[in-house]
């Protein structure tokens, strides 16, 4: 019999018959959750058996913070079914409300138990240690007769014997301590597992699906919902091979959740979409201004009050708009990205992160080194390229590896489709940056209007010592006068700068030639600042 599949609109109410009969499937499995950047959506399925006529579908054991907005149900069965109200149903319990929590507390309490048991071989032991000193003292104590307790001759195996107990003594005291130490670490993993994971509530979610069977048969239902408290950010992994010149990007995510509930073996997807983030953008009202006018006091009381009503409603607004938003979480804009992660896999609701790789691909680049000299006198190198991706990255963490060695991460902002891009992979020792200072110096100038000038001049000298041509910038900058008597001028003599206001940083200058192998360049720059006498200009 062919079987026939159903949607339901959330919250859609149909009349059905009163005469209704609750099922209890359970709480199904939990089959595929999309995981977004600020939530997750998950979909869980129920099989059962529907006898003809009205039933209430109850799937209980739900996650407390389920967004009810979010609940959509679709049905699949052999006969007709038709599907009315869906509810969500709060239910308390004094019970601990997760599964993965009641272990956790179970295992803390055996832990604890643990640990008074060699809480009491410790005290044992301590007490052994206090009687065998008390014992190592017998030999040297004197009897009421001034005699002596032991006779000399009996002193070596005495000795012998207290110092045997001893030994023995201080080396289950190690093996004590060694197992305290190891279950005190126990015990504090378990403690913040247990922390992670308790949501501070008590009570569940039931979700109560009506629905009527025209005919008995067998029944499926697939219900979705999101949840807060599970997120998801990307991470890079890049890999430079500067012989090769190739770049080894690969794109993971973090994933992590404590939303309330475990998920076990499910598909999962990863998306850029923003459900919580609005579908509209928001209205202008009109921006009215006037000049400054005195008001009578019960007017401005008025408007103070006015002004206090429409923050009130504003504030009183905002679950409507948040349902509003839930809309949009059905809708995926042109710049949405998903990734399914391969497989089947399951991640734990203890907040934990859990990483996951998305793609890998291989990137030519073109190496340089760059390098500021009046600041830090290495050169650093620098991967370019051209990012040729079908999908934009999204800003995250680069962590960034040269040859096998890790070099540290950078954050990054978001890549797109034919951007260009340069990651920095630590010092460059084989190009080697001189800066000299030739000259600096203080002069006046003009005859009835002196001015001070200050005049500096240096002298950049790069060295390419590597084996292969590599292209070098040099970065440096002259200062730029915020008052027009402040008069700046570069030096005739400076070597032409490729590029001024790199950019649009105002005073940056760079000069760029690509260097043979042990090729040289040297670069001469200089300039001067000039300023009424009497005034001072700071560093100058």
């Amino acid at each position: 019999m062919a079987r026939k599949s159903l949607l339901l609109i959330p919250l859609l109410f149909v009349s059905l018959p009163l005469a209704a009969r609750d099922i209890t499937p359970g709480s199904g499995t939990i089959a595929a959750v999309t995981v977004f950047p600020d939530r997750a959506q998950v979909t869980r399925q129920v099989q059962l058996e529907l006898p003809a006529g009205s039933h209430t579908v109850l799937i209980a054991n739900l996650p407390p913070r389920l967004i009810e907005q979010s609940m959509q149900v679709r049905g699949q069965g052999s006969g007709r079914l038709l599907i009315g109200a869906v509810e969500a149903r709060r239910v308390f319990s004094t019970q601990l409300a997760q599964e993965r929590e009641q272990k956790l507390a179970t295992t803390l309490r055996a832990l604890l138990d643990d640990k008074a048991v060699l809480d009491g071989r410790r005290q044992a032991l301590d007490t052994q240690a206090a009687f065998i000193e008390k014992l190592a003292q017998l030999p040297a104590t004197p009897n009421k007769d001034h005699s002596s307790t032991f006779a000399p001759e009996k002193w070596p195996a005495a000795w012998q014997a207290i110092g045997s107990g001893m030994a023995e003594t201080n080396k289950a005291r190690v093996a004590l301590q060694r197992e305290q130490r190891l279950l005190d670490e126990q015990i504090k993993k378990a403690e913040q597992e247990l922390d992670q994971v308790r949501s501070g509530r008590r009570d569940s979610i039931t979700v109560a699906i009506h629905v009527e069977a025209a005919q008995a048969g067998s029944a499926s239902f697939e219900l979705s919902y999101q949840v807060p408290g599970a997120s998801w950010s990307p991470v890079y992994d890049a890999r430079l091979m500067s012989e090769a010149r190739a770049l080894q990007l690969t794109q993971a995510a973090w994933v992590r959740q404590a939303s309330g509930e475990d998920w076990s073996d499910v598909v999962l997807t990863l998306s850029t979409a923003r459900p919580a983030a609005g579908a509209a953008m928001p209205e202008l009202d009109p921006w009215w201004i006037d000049f400054q006018r005195p008001m009578p006091a019960p007017q401005r009381a008025m408007r103070e009050m006015s002004a206090v009503d429409v923050m009130a409603s504003k504030m009183a607004a905002a679950p409507e708009m948040a349902a509003e938003e839930q809309v949009a979480a059905a809708e995926v804009s042109e710049f949405a990205v998903s990734y399914r992660v391969p497989g089947k896999v399951s991640v734990v609701a203890d907040n934990a992160r859990q990483r996951f790789v998305l793609g890998k691909q291989d990137i030519a680049v073109q190496l340089a080194a760059r390098s500021a000299p009046r600041l830090d006198s290495r050169a650093f190198l620098y991967a370019e390229f051209d990012y040729a991706g079908e999908a934009p990255l999204l800003p995250g963490t680069w962590r960034l590896t040269r040859d096998d060695t890790y070099v540290g991460e950078v954050e990054e902002e978001a890549l797109r489709p034919g951007a260009r891009r340069a990651l920095a992979f630590g010092s460059d020792d084989a190009v080697e940056v001189q800066y000299h200072v030739v000259k600096d110096e203080r002069s006046e100038q003009g005859v009835f209007n002196k001015d001070q000038r200050v005049e500096r001049r240096y002298r950049i000298e790069v060295h390419n010592r590597h084996r292969m041509a590599l292209p070098v910038s040099i970065y440096d900058q002259i200062p730029v006068a915020r008052d027009q008597q402040i008069k700046v001028a570069l030096s005739d003599d400076t070597t032409p700068p490729t590029v001024r206001d790199v950019d649009n940083r105002s005073g940056v200058l760079m000069w760029q030639q690509e260097l043979k192998p042990q090729g040289k360049q040297a670069i001469t720059f200089g300039y001067s600042v000039s300023f009424p006498q009497g005034r001072d200009v700071p560093g100058f």
